[in-house]
Order: C-alpha cells, then structure tokens, then sequence
C-alpha cells in the first residue's frame, strides 16, 4: 500500500510539473507574440553551462547563489533555446509593467504636446519632450551646447541625440572628449532622465559662479569636450507606443528586435557575433566612435547595480586581460562609493530623498575557480564593481568594442536593480548618482597627456601610436587626435612612453611617475621624419605602360616602396 501511495504521490507531481510547464510555455508564446522578445529564468547545475547558452540568448543576470540564470531572447533566440529542453520560467514582473504604478508622478492623461520638462527630471518624457528639451538645451546656451543628431532609428521616425558641452562648443578643442550613452537596451532607462537631469545640472551650474559645485562643473566644462546621449534606443524605449508618449510598453531589442549590446565586432569571436547585420543604431554609433577620439565613456544599463568594467567577454586573467585592470577597479570603486555614501545619506542631506541604504552594492563575481586569485581577493573588497567576464560572459558588447577598436576606456552601469523605475523613484536615483557621475568624468582628464609633432616643420601629427612600455597589450595602447594630442589615463606608477608613426624615428619618454587623481602634461613629443632614401642595390627591368619590375637583390634594408603615374598624385603604397 505504501509503494501505491508514494508512486500515486510520484504521477501527480509529475502531471503537476507538466501543467505548470505548460503554463510557463503560454505565458511565454503570449509575451512573443505580443512583444516580439520575453524575459525568463532557468536553473543551471554548474557556471561553466553558461558558455553553452551566451551566444545564442541574451544572459541579463546570473545569481550564484540560486544558480538561476535570467535571458532575454527574440523569439528565433527563445525558438533554439527550446531545443535544450530545459525547465524554465517565465516571470509576469520582468514582462509587464502597471502603467498606473510606474507613471506615478505625471500620469500620461495629464500630459500635452507642449508639455515643458523641468527638473530635476520626476517623469519619463515622451519622445517629443525628449526632443524638443535636447533642442532647448542649445537654444538656451547656445555658447555651452551643441545639438548633434548621429542619424535616425531603424524605425525612421526618432533620432539618435548627443549634446556635445564645452566652453568653446563651436571649435573642435585639443581636449578630451568624455562621452555618457544610456539605454541602449530600450527597457532599461533609469539612466534616460538622469542623463537630461545630468545636462541641465551642469549647465546651470556653470553658469553660476555661487553654486557649491561650480569649481568642478567648471573644470569640466572648460578643459574637455561633454557628450552625452540620454536615450541610444528610443525605438525599443517607446514600443508599442504610435505616439511615442509611454515607456510602459518598453522592450529591450530595437525596431528588428535585435539586442544592440551583442550587435557589435567582437575582439575575441570576430565580426557579427550575434549571426545578426549591423543595426542601423549600432552603425551610426561605430561612425561616430570612429570620428572621435573619446578618452572614457560610460553605457549605462538597468537590472542591477554595479559597475561593469572590461572585457566581457574574456576572464581577468586570460590573454585578453585589458592591461589597465587596476585603473578600472580603482575608477569603480570610486564611482560605487560615491553611490553607496548618497544613498545612505537619506534625509539628512539636502534636498531631502528617499533612504536607500543598501544601493550600488551588488556582488556579481560568480565563478571563483576563474581569474587571477590576487585580483580576486582585492575584488571581493570591492561591493558594487565587477569585471564582466566574471559575472557572465558577452559577445559583441559595445563596451568591449570601445576598449579594443577605439582605445577608449568604457565601463558598464547598471543603475538600479528594476529596468524600470516607477517615476517617484528617478529623482532619488538622481541624487545617489550625482557626484559619482561627475566624479568619473573627471577621471577621463586625469593621467597622462600632451602634444606629438614634426620636429622639422612644428605641425601636429595624427595618429601617432602610444604605448606605455612593459604595460600596454591587446589594445590598450592611445593615439593622437588630429590636434596631435594624446590623452593616457593610468593608474599610479612610474611609466616610460614609446611614440611611432610612420615615416618618423619612433621615441621613447622615460620614467614619467603619476599619482591617482592627477594630470601630467609632458613636454612636446618631436618626431624626426625619416629621410627617404633609394637602395644601391634596387635595380628595375621590363618598365612599360603599366607593370614593371623591381629587383631587390640585398636584404641589409627594408624599404617602402610607392607609384603614381608621370605627374599623377597621390602616389600608392606598392
């Protein structure tokens, strides 16, 4: 009798976990079919499976402790996820959102065309709003602000939108160029009315010389060029929204639903990770980059709260380990810090917000088997700030992209454990975020910089290679701008330079010592062009209308070689 009962008991668990599969498997075709994508958790026995999964979902979070992994996924992505056979489910919180609950500040139903933003930002702006206040931004000073659209979304209807901040904004400066981009996945937005309350903060106090803050606000202003974009998906922030008013429909992919932070050529797995053609947005993002030498950025994010720093998609101690690990620890851990103390602040700081006490202090670093243990054992110090890899691993990030193809130091925010704050709640995060979003901007003018030239004629040379000896590999290294300015953030130490192009005698600056939180300007760089020269032993034969040949018959020397036609330029590379 025992026997019946427990194998009675085995079947009805049995049909019971059948029935609450099949409830999870309706939830999530529902969620496909209405939103195109879904959100879903699953458990995984041992961290190593989730290689399996990276490159074919989008991995949101990974709890070590539960070992229940959170994906995103398209519905082709959920489609081959399926073939794993792998229970899963499909939370209602992490797919719907209560309009009422998250517009509880400025209902939608209050709203006009005209409506007129003031800030510190309480509410989401439609898409009209948004444009219409990064449009005022410029029309209010127009000698602090340019507005720079970087071209349309895949839908057509919206633009991609920087204000570009400097003292000088109609020159192009010998300065370094900081750059802010939020919400690039279109459900995570807490950073979209931060960054417009972040612009209106520094032009306003700029402009006042009594504020409390205007010695850093001016520092920045003045001795660097600002860009920032508050929203780098707005199709996916305003979907299934005609009018483009209300976020609460708000999905990670763009228009073609396709996750732009797996969208981008990836230093370890190549061009087009994700299987996907490069998106619109991710394009004109990339031409952007390329037109700029940024000497930090930051990509602010949502679903939890840390600092993410590169790579993120090789472990801290493989041989894609980004050479300047400490710098990024060290810039994290101020940025969580700065958080942490605002937070905790509470009601005894003014204005008054809500307390928060435990804020930017998630410890992501999962897999303790991988990475150096020393760097492990000064991380575990360090609430808040994770290296990427070691929470999960991602291909085709655009973090990872800026690192390796652009040199430009990127870090990852994730800026609150919800995607999507309820609108009570934007202001507080303000607050918690102020002084360590002007802290890390900051940093980006900190380390070393100065000038490259021709030694013979005094002109500036653009991309001049500078590497910081027995530091610098896979990637790191700096380049000049067209002002033949370098700019070297770096970690505290004693470092020797070396400096190259081509056609020029490379040259070495020597032990150069700096300290966290300074600046050194070296001297001019001169590089001495080398003199050209023709090999005695460089012979030609067979010379008609098009081809030639050229015989080098020693091989003391090596040589560049270059053509035109009689009285053509420019001349090619042979």
């Amino acid at each position: 009798m025992k026997k019946v009962i427990l194998a009675l008991a085995a079947i009805i668990l049995f049909i019971c976990s059948i029935n609450a599969q099949d409830l999870e498997k309706q939830k999530a075709e529902n969620y496909l079919s209405q939103q195109g994508e879904l959100i879903f958790t699953f458990k995984i026995e041992d961290p190593s499976q989730l290689e399996s999964f990276t490159q074919n979902i989008s991995l949101v979070n990974f709890d070590r402790d539960t070992k229940t992994v959170k994906a995103w996924a398209n519905e082709t992505q959920f489609r081959h996820f399926e073939t794993f056979n792998i229970p899963y489910k499909v939370p209602i919180s992490e797919n719907e959102v209560d309009e009422r609950a998250l517009y509880d500040v400025r209902p939608l139903a209050n709203r006009t065309a005209t409506s007129t933003l003031t800030f510190p930002l309480s509410s989401y702006p439609t898409y009209a709003e948004y444009a219409q206040q990064m449009q005022d931004f410029e029309d209010d000073y127009p000698a602090l602000v340019e507005k720079v659209s970087i071209g349309t979304t895949t839908e057509g209807d919206k633009e991609l939108l920087f204000v570009k901040i400097s003292d000088n904004v109609s020159i192009d400066e010998a300065e370094p160029k900081l750059m802010f981009t939020s919400s690039m996945h279109g459900d995570e937005i807490a950073g979209y009315p931060m960054m417009l309350t972040l612009i209106d903060y520094i032009l306003k106090v700029y402009s006042d010389t009594n504020h409390a803050d205007h010695a850093r606000v001016k520092n920045l202003v003045e001795n660097a060029e600002i860009w920032i974009n508050p929203s780098a998906n707005p199709d996916g922030t305003y979907y299934n929204s005609p009018s483009n008013t209300s976020v609460a429909k708000a999905r990670r992919g763009n228009a073609n639903n396709i996750d732009l932070n797996r969208n981008y050529p990836d230093n370890v797995m190549g061009d087009h990770p994700d299987g996907e053609f490069y998106q619109k947005e991710t394009i004109a993002f990339m031409n952007f980059a390329n037109a700029h030498n940024f000497v930090i950025s930051a990509n602010f994010h949502g679903g939890s709260e840390l600092v993410n720093y590169p790579f993120d998609n090789a472990y801290a101690s493989s041989q894609y380990t980004h050479a300047d690990t400490d710098w990024f620890e060290l810039i994290g851990v101020e940025y969580a810090t700065h958080c942490q103390k605002a937070a905790n602040a509470g009601t005894t700081s003014t204005p008054t917000y809500n307390n928060k006490i435990a804020y930017m202090t998630d410890d992501n670093d999962w897999d303790e088997n991988v990475g150096d243990s020393v760097w492990h054992n000064n991380y575990q110090q360090s609430p808040g700030v994770t290296h990427g890899a070691e929470w999960y691993r991602v291909y085709g990030g655009r973090q990872d992209y800026m690192n390796f193809y652009q040199q430009c130091r990127e870090v990852t925010i994730e800026l609150s454990d919800t995607k999507l704050l309820q609108e009570s709640l934007l202001v507080d995060y303000w607050y918690y975020n102020k002084d360590a979003l002007l802290a890390y901007l900051t940093q980006g003018t900190y380390g070393f910089r100065g000038i490259v030239k021709d030694a013979i004629t005094n002109n500036p040379i653009e991309d001049v290679k500078v590497t910081v000896i027995n530091h610098d590999a896979y990637g790191s290294e700096v380049y000049t701008d067209n002002h033949g300015a370098f700019y070297r953030p770096i970690k505290d130490g004693t470092y020797s330079l070396l400096f190259e192009a081509s056609y020029y005698q490379p040259v070495v600056v020597s032990s150069q010592s700096i300290s966290d939180g300074s600046t050194v300007v070296l001297p001019d760089v001169l590089l001495m062009p080398i003199s050209p020269s023709v090999s005695s032993n460089l012979s030609t034969s067979s010379i008609t209308t098009t081809p030639a040949t050229i015989n080098q018959t020693s091989t003391d020397a090596a040589f560049d070689i270059n053509y035109s036609e009689t009285g053509v330029t420019p001349w090619t590379d042979f």
